[in-house]
C-alpha cells in the first residue's frame, strides 16, 4: 500500500554555484558543484541538469545534461559541470539521484531565472568559496 513506502528525504547534500578562477581561460567562470556535507559515502550518483526558460518572449533552453560519478566521500564535493553566463536568464534544473546506506534517494535543485550571477554570492558555510546554494 502507499502508506507503507519510504521515501527518504535527501540531507546534508547540496548542489551550489560556485564561482572560481579557470586556469584554462585565465577568468573567473561558474562551475555546478555536489558537496556531501553527511557523515556518510554515496554511491551511484546520477545529475541530469537542463536550463529551461523564456528569453524576450520566446521559449528557450539547453540540451540536457547526464553526469555519473562512482561515489563521493563525506564531507568532499566533486565539480558537475562548466555554467556559461549566457544560461542565467534562464531557470537551471539538477536532478540528483543517489544511494547512501543501501536507500534510494532522489531531489531536485532548481536555480530559478535570474538567481545566479555576482549579485547573488555568498560565502557558503560548508566550504571556502563563494558561491550560490539552493536547500
Amino acid at each position: 500500500m502507499k502508506k507503507d513506502i519510504e521515501i527518504p528525504v535527501v540531507k546534508d547534500i547540496e548542489i551550489a554555484i560556485i564561482k572560481e578562477y579557470n586556469e584554462e581561460f585565465l577568468a573567473d567562470s561558474w562551475y555546478a558543484y555536489l558537496f556531501n556535507n553527511s557523515d556518510q559515502e554515496i554511491e551511484a550518483i546520477l545529475v541530469v541538469s537542463q536550463a529551461v526558460g523564456e528569453i524576450n518572449g520566446e521559449v528557450r533552453g539547453t540540451g540536457v545534461f547526464r553526469h555519473a560519478f562512482k561515489s563521493l566521500a563525506p564531507k568532499e564535493n566533486i565539480k558537475i559541470e562548466l555554467l556559461d553566463e549566457s544560461v542565467f536568464k534562464l531557470s537551471n534544473t539538477f536532478m540528483l539521484t543517489f544511494f547512501q546506506g543501501g536507500k534510494l534517494y532522489d531531489k531536485t535543485f532548481t536555480f530559478i531565472q535570474d538567481s545566479l550571477g555576482d549579485a547573488h554570492l555568498t560565502t557558503l558555510p560548508f566550504t571556502t568559496k563563494k558561491g550560490i546554494v539552493i536547500k
